[in-house]
């Protein structure tokens, strides 16, 4: 099967300053894939990659197995969520849901059916006649969504997208993605410097740091084995032992993590 994504040692270089260097990944069709790391690591570049909002200095980006480099972002079947949410204040939550269709010419009619069917999507039937400023924070995300998913991408990118959420709110739309991604089979690209929700969430998780993937793998195996001191301690809670402390222990010479719920 044809990858989702391709990055063949795809970098992004603003002057001296090595955003992204040197990536190479692949994201399966299907998958729910999170990019996690601190502010800087170079993931957010790579969602902007896929996008279209920023083209390679070096490599190549495939989607679906065609070349994307050069291709604008509007020729790419690929949404974007971001963590604010955009909506038109003046227009009705149908209308903005609608947004993306009208701008590719159909009809007002199949885009209006179109609009109710992605706002059912997201359990918001019966909000379209609604303003944003009359709906929460949650629901307003809702619609953010479902503005990305009535065009029907074959990529959903999500940059940080529950990030001005209260904690219970933020779990409650984790649960909601999950079983929306998995009922609609499209590729989810979810980027979060947040680990709970990279955990929780993703089929698969690479880390960022320094403008590459440190480490690549399922949820368990970035948590349950960590393959440097970075992963170590920038997943979970570890009390990390230094070489000279491990090899009194151990009699092998390495850094170590302690995970305290072990």
């Amino acid at each position: 099967m044809t990858p989702a994504v391709t990055f063949r040692a795809v970098s992004r270089h603003f002057g001296q300053v090595k955003a992204v260097d040197q990536v190479n990944l692949e994201i399966a069709e299907g998958e729910f894939f999170a990019m996690l790391g601190p502010s800087g690591s170079g993931k957010t570049t790579c969602l902007r990659l896929i996008a279209g909002f920023e083209q390679p200095t070096g490599g190549e980006i495939s989607i679906f197995g065609e070349n994307a480099n050069g291709v604008p972002p509007w020729k790419r079947n690929v949404n974007t969520v971001f963590q604010d949410y955009a909506l038109f204040p003046h227009m009705s939550i149908l209308d903005n849901v609608a947004y993306g269709l009208m701008v590719k010419g159909v009809d007002k009619a199949t885009r209006l059916k179109a609009a109710e069917e992605a706002l059912a999507m997201v359990a918001l039937p019966g909000y379209g006649t609604r303003k944003a400023g009359q709906l929460s924070g949650g629901q307003r995300q809702r619609v953010a969504l479902a503005r990305a998913l009535v065009n029907k991408p074959k990529v959903l990118l999500l940059d940080e997208p529950l990030g001005a959420l209260d904690l219970k709110l933020r779990e409650q739309m984790q649960e909601e993605l999950k079983t929306l991604q998995k009922a609609l089979g499209i590729t989810f690209v979810f980027v979060t410097h947040d680990q709970g929700e990279a955990l929780s969430m993703a089929d698969r998780v690479a880390v960022f740091n320094n403008g590459g993937i440190v480490q690549a793998g399922t949820p368990e195996d970035i948590y349950q084995r960590p393959t440097s001191k970075f992963v170590a301690d920038f997943v979970g809670s570890s009390n990390v032992l230094a070489p000279d402390l491990t090899a009194k222990l151990t009699g092998e010479r390495g850094w170590a993590s302690v995970r305290p719920e072990l």
